[in-house]
């Protein structure tokens, strides 16, 4: 569901043309816009970063036995790890020292809520303590930015035509066109689940996963002649 909020301000100005804008025309009036709009659209994008790593203790976990750990979980979880899986990063030995303690960090792309908890669970069960939620979004987020940003626009066209006719004026063709977004916001209302290795987490410590809409912003600044 999404909802739209639309803001918008105005300033009637008597302008003259730049020599930075040769097309328009010497003391041309014009009437300037300030807009938004503003869309909150359920998250479809989600990312984990999970790290494994062996413990410096005796009788360690070694990272081979850590790894058929995470495929295990993922696998319950119904993961594809070819697709959704990529390695970002890992230690630089081959396991001959044995005072060097290996470790892997993972990137981990869903595209359910319910498949983060999903995967959280599993990844609890088969001991794998440290992941966090890094981010979720839209995967359409182009496309949404696309869209509201049409919506400033016709706001700005329509609030433009108000303010001119309440001076028995219309306005014509924009001059000027400026058009910037503002960072989308997609918070989880418990976005980290992180834990070091050896703090097991109770299963009933941790509450249920909601997120947040993920709000989508775009501006406009728009200058249209006054006639």
């Amino acid at each position: 569901m999404k909802k739209i909020l639309f803001v918008a301000s105005a300033l009637l100005i008597a302008g003259a043309a730049t020599a930075q804008n040769p097309d328009m025309k010497m003391n041309r009036n014009y009437v300037e816009i300030n807009s938004s709009a503003d869309t909150l659209v359920a998250p479809n994008k989600f990312r984990i970063s999970i790290t494994i790593s062996e413990a410096p203790s005796k009788g360690k976990t070694t990272i081979a036995d850590l790894e058929k750990s995470l495929a295990t979980a993922l696998k319950a979880s119904g993961v594809d790890i070819k697709k959704q899986l990529v390695i970002t990063g890992q230690s630089n030995t081959d396991g001959k020292r044995k005072d060097i303690y290996q470790y892997k960090n993972y990137l981990l792309t869903l595209t359910e809520p319910t498949m983060v908890e999903t995967v959280f669970d599993e990844l609890q069960a088969n001991g794998i303590a440290n992941a966090s939620l890094t981010q979720s979004t839209r995967s359409d987020l182009k496309e949404l930015q696309a869209q509201v940003r049409v919506k400033a626009m016709k706001n700005a066209q329509q609030t433009a035509g108000e303010l001119a006719a309440a001076v028995g004026q219309k306005i014509g063709k924009a001059i000027v066109i400026e058009a910037y977004s503002s960072a989308p916001e997609a918070v989880a209302m418990r976005n980290v689940f992180a834990a070091k290795s050896g703090n097991a987490l109770q299963a009933d410590s941790m509450p249920d996963l909601n997120f947040n809409d993920v709000r989508v912003n775009q501006n406009v600044t728009v200058r249209f002649v006054l006639e």
